[in-house]
């Protein structure tokens, strides 16, 4: 009996593409998992950056500081006054021009002489650095166009939260030839331009513009008042305050209850000379009254 052989012929392309279909397979799931993963790695990473940049806004906007200028007429010591009768223990920097603080450490004009003053204060509960004030100011007589110019520069290291700093809009020349134009009735017109530079703690470099034009010593228009420019990342100076009075030194050895009650005491006999000033104006009209009703 003859054996039947079965002969079976292998199919090698079929394994081939099996093979490779399996080698393709795999390759795809390592390219998927490592494009995923490369996609994962950018999202994390645009996360991370977009969370880095909103928290250097946060902090920008937390640290941002808007001084407020605002200007003043008074003498030196009604400015004194207000810090003692109101307990402001906050510090008051007064810088000056090159003419100095005569106008300040001379008893007689600190209080007779009632100037123009710029308050620029902080209002915020964050300090500022780095504080550089640089002012121009120009006297004009407009029926002979004579100018009289005075500038100051001054910087300050410094200026801590609810602070202020004062300076003069005009010098003594100037001061005393508005006196004048004003006696005279000659018009006139006072040009103040200040510009304020300081740095926040976001490293961030301010450029503050105040501009205002004062016709004839009683019309004011503000001709600027707002920020020109901000700067991010601003290394800093650190430079040195320029020479200013404290005025808080001024007052500090002062007892503010005794000067309180003294001053109360200055304003009861100053009533009581007026009311009777007023009765010896009034008592002739009352006796020629009387005579008049007589008659």
């Amino acid at each position: 009996m003859e054996q039947l052989q079965v002969i079976v012929a292998t199919d090698w392309w079929v394994i081939a593409v099996t093979i490779l279909s399996g080698i393709l397979a795999a390759a795809a799931t390592i390219i998927a998992v490592v494009y995923t993963n490369k996609q994962t790695k950018i999202q994390l990473k645009q996360q991370e950056e977009k969370y880095a940049a909103e928290r250097i806004e946060q902090i920008k906007q937390s640290k941002y500081v808007v001084i407020k200028p605002s200007l003043l007429l008074t003498n030196m010591d009604n400015f004194l006054d207000r810090l003692l009768i109101q307990n402001d223990y906050n510090r008051v920097l007064l810088f000056s021009g090159e003419d100095g603080f005569e106008f300040y450490d001379r008893d007689d004009l600190r209080q007779k002489q009632t100037c123009r003053f710029l308050v620029i204060e902080n209002n915020t509960e964050n300090d500022i650095v780095d504080i550089s004030i640089q002012s121009s100011t120009i006297l004009t007589n407009r029926s002979t166009d004579k100018k009289m110019e005075y500038s100051t520069s001054n910087k300050s290291a410094l200026l801590r939260s609810h602070e202020k700093i004062i300076m003069r809009l005009a010098d003594q020349r100037q001061f005393e030839s508005i006196l004048a134009m004003n006696k005279e009735k000659t018009p006139h017109d006072l040009s103040f331009d200040c510009k304020v530079v300081y740095s926040t703690l976001a490293n961030q470099r301010i450029n503050y513009h105040y501009k205002v034009k004062i016709v004839n010593d009683t019309k004011i228009e503000v001709e600027c008042d707002e920020i020109d420019s901000v700067a991010d990342n601003y290394a800093g100076q650190h430079f040195p305050t320029s020479t200013c009075r404290n005025l808080q030194d001024t007052i500090s050895s002062i007892d503010r209850s005794a000067y309180y009650w003294q001053k109360m005491a200055r304003y009861q006999v100053r009533g009581m000379r007026d009311v009777m000033q007023e009765g010896f104006q009034t008592a002739p009209n009352n006796n020629t009254s009387d005579e008049t009703v007589k008659e």
